[in-house]
């Protein structure tokens, strides 16, 4: 049967209608971006970004390669490591050339005014692994090249919370003048252990406490204070004469002590060990020189030197704008105007309260 013309074009009408109603596929989804890293993608090594997940292979940065700007590794390109170095301070020298840091304020009656205190426990070569890497220690690892100087980025620090207490005594320096320290020691040489933030910080501790003496610090150091002992008498009181270093000042006064560890399975400091000699011919011993005869036959055990500020900030100081501080300053106004809680004895902003 043959329809109407008009009913046949009204037939067309609605199928026509219906096919362009129809419903289409929904468009395809945009593309996912690239997961971000911790670093740029360019720079994103696969060995780093497994360090960046939580796994302990890594590579350092090229922050000691002669070329800045270089993708590759460059020297220092392996964590592996077969020794650490325990660096110790003694406070009282290192005080008077650095009197703007908050640790030094009324150092006079605190522990680090007649002990060892830590400055940081460092990966170290030997001397076979260094001849290898061409360096000698590793240092930022997993990409952390960023965490040098004083723009670094918020993720290089350490979580405070994962800093011991007892560090405000063994390490007053990890705590004061707004964790400095500690966001220094962490990226640099804690981020090529393996270890977290807060195992590294107590293996400090654990290294310091398990030398000879009165809490890591032998007698021939405490018995001493403002007077000199003989630079073979302060070796034998650590009771393991070639794993230890000195350093001194151009007076022959104690600035540094360096101690030497093995490496555990769970790359901790295990038992002592022989120093390497990158570590015995460097400035880490500069109290025995290079020649036959010890440069500092005696070592001066320097007392702490009274304070001498007033109150507010100790002054405008050159070392501001280190990681984990503000700008100098001069009174808390400057400070709480730049978004800071005030200005410490260091002559620094700092967010850290009054204690």
């Amino acid at each position: 049967m043959r329809l109407p013309s008009r009913l046949a074009l009204w037939a067309c009408l609605v199928i026509a209608q219906g096919c362009r109603t129809h419903a289409e596929p929904p468009p395809a989804p945009p593309p996912t971006p690239p997961t971000a890293t911790a670093r740029p993608l360019h720079l994103a090594k696969p060995d780093a970004i497994e360090f960046e997940f939580g796994r302990p292979q890594a590579t350092a940065c090229n922050c000691f390669s002669a070329d800045a700007t270089a993708k590759e590794g460059g020297a220092c390109a392996t964590p592996r490591f077969g020794a650490y170095l325990l660096a110790l301070t003694w406070a009282p020298t290192f005080c008077r050339t650095h009197p703007d840091k908050e640790e030094c304020e009324h150092l006079e009656g605190t522990f680090g005014a007649t002990h060892l205190t830590l400055h940081g426990l460092w990966p170290q070569f030997t001397d076979a692994e260094a001849q290898e890497q061409h360096c000698t220690y590793p240092a930022y690892c997993g990409g952390l090249c960023e965490c040098q100087g004083a723009n670094a980025p918020s993720r290089c620090f350490p979580d405070p919370a994962t800093i011991p207490p007892a560090m405000s005594t063994y390490g007053p320096g990890f705590i004061t003048d707004n964790f400095f320290l500690a966001n220094h020691e962490w990226p640099k040489h804690g981020s090529c252990t393996g270890m977290d933030a807060r195992s590294y910080f107590q293996s400090n501790i654990d290294a310091l406490l398990s030398l000879p003496g009165d809490q890591g610090t032998p007698a021939a150091l405490t018995d001493n204070v403002g007077g000199g002992v003989a630079l073979e008498d302060l070796r034998a009181s650590f009771g393991q004469g070639d794993s230890v270093a000195f350093s001194c000042d151009p007076n022959c006064n104690l600035t540094e002590v360096g101690v030497c560890f093995s490496v555990d399975e769970q790359r901790r400091p295990a038992a002592r060990m022989t120093c390497p000699k990158n570590v015995t011919r460097g400035a880490t011993n500069s109290c025995v020189g290079n020649g036959s005869q010890p440069r500092c036959p005696t070592v001066k055990i320097q007392a702490a030197k009274p304070f001498d500020g007033g109150g507010g900030g100790g002054g405008p100081s050159s070392t501001c704008g280190q990681p984990g501080q503000g700008p100098a300053c001069t009174n808390d106004q400057l400070c709480q105007g730049q978004g800071w809680v005030r200005c410490a004895r260091s002559g620094c902003c700092t967010t850290v309260p009054k204690r």
